[in-house]
């Protein structure tokens, strides 16, 4: 790793694996239907039963040719006689590539990749901006599938398009602008061969998207760093020329304005942004993984589990194969090695240039949510649902954007804020108007679960809704506030406590070190004073360590605030020490976390807190509304615990 929807009706390309028998219809028989009506039934349709499968009252037929379609709506008629009535689908083995390599391939089988191959193998004008470290375009396993520009002639020295860029035949080079985007340090050849190696030439691997094309975006140094004024040029060009997918396998802590806008491009140019969670197994958010509209990707084990060293959170949307992964490496060569949030990325990316061949006028918003919507959750003991939908699944996703999707319950992970008062002196239970209150989890934007928000029998309207966010005016008053469904199911409800400035939770709980430290809970357990806590287990080497994100602390005016929390110790005899990161500094971790409380931490009650943000306290979040913060607590022993059973900031 470097530094640094519902279904919706949409054009799609006939799929290769709806084939149906010609002269047969499936139907099952109503349980109290009269035999001898279904027998004439038949008889007068000019059907005839091949296949009587009693135990489930279903019925093989024999039809005429020709007649097919017809009649399966005339029995789909007699609901007196009948409950359904089906086509015989033929399904066709998995799709087995001739690839050498390709039995090895396990972590593509793990996404469905050759089950969704008899459906869509990709379409050669869905191009994928590998933005990376450059691509070995001779590679004999990639040759075939790198784009090449049809408005620039090789080698003329002329900008034939005039697109600003010289020769640009297979892609760029943004680091040493100049037109050979040549790998030298090897990673976004290795990123490319997931996407898009060529599939059935008898050589190494299959990529997932084998009839798509890629485009070398070279925007890191040699020795593998990337730069901003890189990367932001080389959204752009991918976005301008047309691209359909960028993959994005690099991350850094800091929110670069820049960066952002050029990934909101991207989007409203209808370019779906694919990023990498990063590798340092923490819940502190990553970018540009954590833009709202990137599809952020963490990596998952053999055995599907979270990889050891994945970052997780509240903030990681899919889950994809990310440890012994084969594929392409400069030389020509190959590798069965590759790993990292890097080598997750590109399986989606993969994913999704099958879903925009499949349904080419679908919106970026409609391939992310058939992509969302078709995972398979993922929940690991002690940290639950890791990523907001799950693994990716390949033959899922191109089902979501045929037909509707069979989708999970929307989660809840968090408020925000979820106390104190928006507007002054405002009458009890009147809705205050700003900033907005806003509930942030999964499936909101579905049309069969409009989400609102109850207080008591007051109704907060819903201002706006997306598939993580519903925002509502926000409220002074005392209440307990739930998200009401369509389907009449309420999510978790919170307290809010009125209050002066706004109280905003802890949104996600990690911890790191030697011994396997864990933890459990966030934000449901530590928003409010209520006996249900949030604990982090001690390290082995006598340390409670705790890393705390609190996101979307979006009040335009950051003037004061105060950290308020209680917690206590379990077999533990030290000093506890509260650290803020100030974002001034640099981007994380090459900036500086600000100490902003010492105290003695013993095993027994609990400790009441609270402590006043250092000067200028906007310098503590970044450009998203996110702060991170770090408890280290001494002298914990074998069983050491810290129980959290608040942690927030109040703001003003």
């Amino acid at each position: 790793m470097l530094p640094l929807l519902l279904a919706v009706t949409v054009a799609v390309s006939a799929p290769a694996d709806a084939t149906f028998h010609p002269t047969r219809l499936l139907v099952k028989v109503k349980a109290d239907a009269s035999p001898r009506e279904v027998e004439t039934l038949h008889h007068t349709l000019g059907a005839r039963v091949l296949r009587d499968i009693p135990q489930i009252r279903w019925q093989v037929l024999e039809v005429p040719r020709g007649r097919r379609d017809e009649l399966r709506a005339l029995y789909a008629s007699e609901t007196a006689l009948f409950e359904h009535a089906e086509l015989d689908r033929g399904r066709k083995p998995a799709y087995v590539p001739n690839d050498p390599m390709w039995p090895g391939m396990n972590h593509l089988v793990n996404i469905g990749a050759d089950l969704a191959w008899n459906t869509e193998r990709g379409d050669p004008s869905i191009v994928i901006g590998v933005i990376d470290t450059g691509l070995e375009t001779t590679h004999p396993d990639l040759a075939a599938n790198v784009w090449t520009n049809p408005g620039e002639i090789a080698g003329n020295g002329i900008d034939d398009d005039q697109n600003g860029y010289v020769d640009d035949v297979h892609g760029y080079d943004f680091a040493y602008n100049d037109p050979i985007p040549n790998d030298v340090f090897g990673h976004g050849t290795a990123c490319a061969g997931i996407i898009a190696a060529v599939q059935d030439n008898n050589l190494g691997v299959t990529g997932i998207a084998p009839l798509c094309r890629i485009a070398g975006i070279k925007t890191a140094i040699d020795s593998g760093y990337l730069y901003d004024s890189a990367n932001v040029p080389g959204m752009i060009y991918c976005a301008d020329q047309g691209f359909r997918v960028i993959s994005m396998s690099f991350y850094s802590d800091d929110v670069t304005l820049a960066e952002r806008d050029a990934i909101d491009y991207c989007w409203e140019h209808d370019v779906v942004p694919v990023a990498a969670a990063g590798n340092d197994a923490r819940v502190f958010p990553y970018y540009p993984a954590a833009y709202e509209n990137v599809i952020s990707v963490a990596a998952l084990d053999p055995s599907l589990n979270k990889a050891g060293f994945s970052n997780w959170g509240t903030w990681v949307d899919v889950a994809a194969p990310g440890l012994s992964v084969s594929t392409t490496v400069t030389g020509g060569g190959y590798t069965t090695g590759f790993a990292g949030t890097s080598a997750a990325c590109p399986h989606v990316a993969g994913v999704v240039a099958l879903l925009r061949s499949y349904a080419p006028t679908a919106t970026p918003a409609q391939i992310r949510n058939a992509l969302e919507n078709s995972c398979i959750p993922v929940s690991q003991a002690p940290l639950g649902e890791y990523t907001g939908y799950g693994r990716i699944w390949a033959p899922g996703a191109l089902a979501c954007l045929q037909a509707p999707c069979t989708i999970g319950a929307a989660r809840f992970h968090f408020f925000a804020p979820c106390g104190g008062s928006p507007v002054a002196a405002l009458t009890p239970g009147v809705s205050a108007g700003t900033p907005p209150y806003l509930a942030y989890g999964t499936h909101f934007d579905l049309a069969a679960k409009a989400a609102v928000l109850t207080a008591a029998n007051f109704t907060l309207p819903a201002l706006a809704r997306n598939r993580n966010e519903l925002q509502v005016p926000g409220t002074n008053m005392n209440s307990v506030l739930t998200v009401s469904l369509n389907n009449g199911a309420n999510l978790f409800p919170v307290f809010w406590q009125a209050g002066a400035g706004l109280r905003y939770a802890m949104s996600d709980l990690g911890t790191s070190g030697p011994g396997g430290p864990v933890v459990t809970g966030a934000f449901l357990q530590s928003y409010a004073r209520d006996g249900v806590k949030a604990t982090v287990t001690a390290r082995s080497d006598g340390w409670i360590y705790a890393e705390v994100v609190i996101r979307k602390v979006l009040t335009p005016n950051l003037n004061v605030g105060e950290l308020v929390l209680r917690r206590n110790y379990v077999a533990t005899s030290g000093t506890e020490s509260i650290e803020l990161y100030d974002w001034s500094t640099a981007s994380f971790p090459y900036g500086q976390f600000v100490n902003i409380n010492n105290t003695a931490a013993t095993s027994g009650a609990a400790y009441d807190s609270v402590i006043p943000l250092p000067a200028n306290p906007a310098r503590f979040r970044d450009g998203e509304g996110t702060m991170y913060l770090r408890i280290w607590v001494s002298g914990a022993s074998s069983g050491g615990r810290l129980e959290l059973d608040e942690l927030g900031v109040i703001v003003r």
